[in-house]
């Protein structure tokens, strides 16, 4: 019974950890994204989404984000924050497509707790380096943007 119960703990506790990480990656994204765009403002472009925004930066920044390592994170962290919102639809049909291995689940460390049917969206799965790939994309970002001098274009995380 003791063993039964510890492990219907860590469902919880890995539920509960999965929950906070799609949280925290939503409001990672909705941070970038209101800043990016109040950037792209503050540059006299005004943009209406993600795409323009990020070509925007481009030209402001004079980078390319795909050379710079950076465009894959960001976009997925931006699916991620549309598939936390939203759950089923577009955005979670194009992640499960460009990174199914948020979906991989080999030890079964996780499981859903609602009933089922379950959801493909409810079965994503946001992991500690996860979080970090994308913290360290809009660090990135923001120091190839940076005009001043010594800005962090590559952190240590």
């Amino acid at each position: 019974m003791g063993e039964f119960l510890d492990r219907c703990a860590a469902q919880v506790d890995n539920h509960t950890a999965n929950e906070a990480a799609k949280a925290f990656a939503l409001t990672l994204d909705g941070m970038f994204e209101r800043q990016l765009s109040r950037w792209t403002n503050a540059h006299g472009v005004q943009t209406k989404n993600l795409d323009a925004a990020f070509k925007a930066a481009e030209r402001i920044g004079s980078f390319d984000l795909v050379k710079a390592g950076m465009a894959d994170d960001l976009i997925e962290l931006h699916l991620v924050a549309n598939v936390a919102r939203h759950g089923e639809g577009g955005s979670c049909d194009k992640l499960k497509a460009n990174a199914p291995q948020l979906w991989d689940n080999p030890l079964l460390d996780y499981y859903d707790l609602a009933p089922a049917p379950v959801p493909v969206s409810e079965e994503l799965r946001i992991r500690p380096d996860d979080l970090r790939r994308y913290v360290r994309a809009i660090v990135r970002f923001w120091g190839h943007v940076d005009p001043l001098p010594n800005a962090v274009l590559d952190p240590p995380y």
